[in-house]
């Protein structure tokens, strides 16, 4: 077994190995498609030049971009975008009892920088009457609520045109 993005492309003997190790260790079962061992490097090429836009930044400075640049402001934007749709109160406390991995310190960092750049807000819950007043319950705005519902629905229709090409 051969496997090669590029057919015309003939790999050394090392290089086949490591292929067929990696191709081993792929949950290939979980796609939504019926692909084999052997036909899986030359469609996930495809699959790749289908979905890499959806990971490329475009220009500019936007909210999705600063959420998802390192991983603790990716935890952080999560857990509080959650939280908004779900209706729940969250504020600084929460957050770092949710990350314990992180200090609070760097959790107030992070939503004090998004609260300057206009990225979170502090406003009430979406459902839920606070029952702290002193609490400032953060949300996202409503710029970055679209940019990422925009693009989980982008995600959503690739992997979907991506996957009817496969049935």
């Amino acid at each position: 077994m051969v496997l090669r993005t590029n057919k015309n492309l003939e790999l050394i003997d090392e290089d086949v190995k490591r292929e067929k190790r990696i191709v081993a260790r792929l949950n290939i079962k979980k796609l939504p498609f019926q692909i084999t061992e052997d036909n899986f490097c030359s469609r996930y090429i495809e699959m790749f030049k289908d979905m890499s836009p959806l990971f490329i930044y475009r220009s500019g400075d936007y909210a999705l971009k600063w959420c998802l640049s390192t991983e603790k402001k990716m935890k952080v934007f999560l857990l509080i975008f959650e939280s908004n749709e779900l209706g729940k109160e969250i504020y600084k406390e929460s957050l770092s009892n949710k990350l314990p991995e992180y200090s609070y310190k760097t959790i107030a960092q992070i939503i004090d920088n998004g609260i300057k750049k206009g990225y979170y807000l502090q406003i009430a819950p979406r459902a839920k009457k606070q029952t702290d007043l002193k609490i400032r319950n953060i949300r996202p705005s409503e710029d970055l609520v679209t940019e990422f519902i925009n693009w989980n629905i982008d995600l959503i229709a690739t992997a979907a045109t991506f996957s009817k090409k496969y049935q």
